[in-house]
């Protein structure tokens, strides 16, 4: 069937799109169009109990255009343009990193933390890309506010939409600047950042979904892979109030380097707390008690 030429049933359309995928190698063909109808059209149930029915344009042409970007080897978020993270269903597209699941895991971590240490003032997502952190702290947490910060006028327009779409009901800020510059004075209970960590070898070396599709700019962080982490050891006590938190998502690679470095920034109780498949992954430290440095 020629590509510009509608099916008369929505069971014919998911055949279609399921050789489509087989043809371009996209594993589990059929698996993948039945998510691809359901992340564009709704409820993939429905469309299997009711194969026969008549398809709509509108949601032919929605499909289509999906399976074409698939088949071609867009990553799945951005074929469809939206991912979910946490409870929210997020905008996505190629100016942001697509969110991932080790990356929900760093927000538990600061909700457990600040519920555990009764901290609602203010929050810092640092590199926020889509602002997936920041919305999901800022619907989930009790907060008095959330800053949001990025370098990419880009990922911030994709972050604006997002705060649109989602309307928290703690206000997000978006702020615009190279990572914690933008936070300027303020002091914050909680300074919180998915960071770049790849060396350009290692993104050389990343399977073609991710290097030719996300960002570069989100995912490689000098030649050791540490720039910005460095950054944030060095820089975030000063955005913080006394006892405040510092959570970062790592390498696991690179995480007892990460660690290591922030024992010799001066940070209080540095630790590496590990993620759902054993990695370690997180590094959480507090800012030693006494006047801001």
């Amino acid at each position: 069937m020629a590509t510009d030429q509608m099916p008369a049933s929505c069971g014919t359309a998911l055949g279609w799109a399921a050789h489509r995928l087989g043809s371009s190698a996209v594993s589990h063909p059929r698996k993948e169009a039945v998510a691809l109808w359901a992340a564009t059209n709704g409820d993939p149930g429905r469309v299997l109990l009711t194969a026969d029915e008549p398809l709509e344009e509108r949601h032919w042409e929605a499909f289509r255009s999906s399976v074409e970007r698939r088949a071609s080897g867009v990553p799945f978020a951005y074929a469809v343009g939206t991912v979910g993270f946490r409870y929210l269903d997020l905008l996505v597209d190629g100016r942001v990193l697509i969110p991932r699941p080790e990356t929900e895991a760093l927000v538990e971590r600061v909700l457990e933390w600040t519920a555990r240490h009764g901290r609602t003032g203010a929050v810092a997502d640092i590199g926020t890309g889509s602002g997936c952190i920041a919305l999901a702290l800022a619907t989930e947490g009790a907060f008095a506010r959330v800053v949001a910060t990025d370098d990419s006028e880009d990922a911030l327009a994709v972050a604006a939409a997002n705060v649109d779409r989602i309307g928290p009901v703690t206000p997000v800020e978006l702020r615009l600047g190279p990572f914690l510059e933008p936070l300027r004075a303020d002091a914050f209970d909680v300074v919180v950042a998915n960071p770049p960590y790849v060396t350009g070898a290692e993104y050389a070396a990343l399977d073609p979904g991710v290097r030719d599709f996300e960002p570069r700019g989100a995912l490689v962080s000098g030649e050791a892979g540490m720039h910005h982490i460095r950054t944030l050891l060095g820089g975030a006590a000063a955005r913080l109030t006394a006892g405040g938190l510092l959570a970062l998502e790592v390498d696991a690679r690179r995480a007892d380097a990460a660690f290591r470095m922030a024992e010799t920034a001066g940070w209080h109780a540095p630790r590496i707390e590990h993620d759902l498949f054993g990695r370690p992954r997180y590094l959480l430290a507090n800012r030693a008690a006494g006047p801001r440095p």
